[in-house]
């Protein structure tokens, strides 16, 4: 299960390796987000920037991908 380091965030993750598709100011910093269950599985992913490929890459191997916390935008993150 991820958690952040900083902020204690258990759920909303999103991966440093995807750009957003659409870069803004206050939009998403990561073209690719997955909320986790309590159990630690992916329990929603939405894709805006990979392709359906890398995706279920990263379905399959979460801790590989999701490495940026939503909540507070830190990479300081541990699986538990």
């Amino acid at each position: 299960m991820p958690k952040c380091n900083i902020c204690g965030n258990r759920v909303s993750f999103g991966s440093s390796r995807i750009p957003p598709a659409a870069p803004t100011a206050n939009g998403p910093i990561s073209g690719l987000v997955a909320n986790f269950d309590g159990e630690g599985s992916i329990s929603e992913m939405e894709c805006m920037g990979a392709d359906l490929d890398t995706a279920q890459e990263a379905w399959e191997n979460p801790r590989t991908y999701f490495d940026t916390c939503l909540e507070c935008a830190s990479n300081d993150i541990s699986w538990v």
